[in-house]
């Protein structure tokens, strides 16, 4: 008896450079992710190209490669979000923080996620449920993960959702081998303000109470660096990197490196999201919100604020990319109320 799941892939997958076995197969797994109430459109990228596409909205069809215009806007999206974000790898080579494993965009209806499956191919996935964005963000990140395994890649904590999970494919441990301590968490007992570095323009002061909100949100188990960007060359930045609860971050990179390519990151930050907008505007309407750049150590963030201001901030922990996330977004709706 064929299956009913695997059948209906079949019949709503399209396969743009050709339909193979392996192609078939990770159409099959893939469609357990697609659902027009949640993440209604995936397509699976080898580089820019397009291998397979998904769309919970079309009928099956005759046209074995046929697309429909949806689908193709989705398509074409993914894939000039490849051109952004390759551009974004020599900056992350640079910090040392490994690669760029998942990224977030959120605008007022809908969000896309772009997941890397294996050097080389990623995951596209777009979804107007934004009621529901996390549940499928975690569900992305369990799929993609169950698509690394079987290639014998390690699995990977997209986004800090799998903290309270044991991570499957995890080899035994030999015989007479003491089990591994966990690894520690940064030293939380030390408060961060005595060790909040400040970089501030001279000539130039922020609204009242905005650099207290500032140094406020940093925390040794949240944000890590926060920069207040209120014009493209006026910026207030803060961070803790100095606290000694950080320090097994810094063990080849030095604070100091890392503040300045942070601040290098945040002037290209306008540029890369003006670009994504320009995007994004084929299959969701309204612009950016936030972006979440998640790499392998810890994640980039940017909250876009009023009259062209925005956030940026910095988590070096993959544990706390989600505690980071909220924490930003908290900071970013009463900057915006303020």
């Amino acid at each position: 008896m064929s299956d009913p799941q695997g059948a209906t892939a079949r019949a709503t997958a399209r396969f743009p450079d050709g339909e193979t076995p392996q192609m078939a197969q990770l159409a099959a797994q893939l469609h357990g992710l697609l659902h027009s109430e949640g993440l209604a459109h995936l397509v699976l990228y080898d580089g820019d190209t397009a291998k397979v596409v998904l769309d919970a909205s079309v009928a099956p069809s005759t046209g074995e490669f046929a697309l429909s215009p949806e689908s193709v806007s989705h398509e074409r999206t993914g894939r000039q979000l490849y051109y952004i974000l390759e551009e974004l790898e020599p900056d992350f080579t640079a910090l040392r923080t490994g690669a760029l494993i998942r990224t977030v965009l959120r605008v007022p209806t809908g969000a896309v996620l772009y997941y890397l499956v294996e050097p080389g191919f990623h995951l596209y996935g777009a979804t107007a449920a934004m009621d529901r964005l996390d549940e499928l963000d975690a569900r992305m990140a369990e799929c993609v993960n169950g698509l690394r395994l079987p290639a014998r890649y390690s699995p990977l904590n997209y986004g800090s959702w799998f903290n309270d999970e044991p991570w499957s494919g995890q080899p035994a441990a030999l015989p007479g081998t003491p089990a591994p301590d966990a690894v520690p968490s940064p030293d939380a007992s030390l408060p961060a303000g005595p060790y909040v570095a400040e970089n501030r323009p001279a000539a130039a002061a922020p609204a009242p109470g905005v650099e207290d909100a500032l140094r406020s949100v940093l925390d040794v188990q949240g944000l890590h660096y926060i920069a207040y960007h209120q014009s493209p060359t006026t910026a207030w930045g803060y961070d803790i990197f100095d606290h000694p609860g950080l320090g097994d971050f810094f063990r080849v990179q030095t604070p100091d490196r890392r503040r300045s390519r942070y601040g290098r990151m945040g002037q290209l930050l306008p540029g890369v999201t003006q670009r994504m907008n320009l995007s994004l505007r084929a299959i969701l309407q309204g612009e950016l919100l936030q972006v979440v750049l998640d790499v392998e150590q810890g994640a980039v963030y940017f909250h876009a604020l009023p009259g062209r201001r925005f956030l940026m901030g910095v988590t070096l922990d993959q544990s706390r990319v989600t505690e980071a996330d909220q924490r930003i977004a908290r900071l970013g709706s009463e900057l915006a109320e303020g």
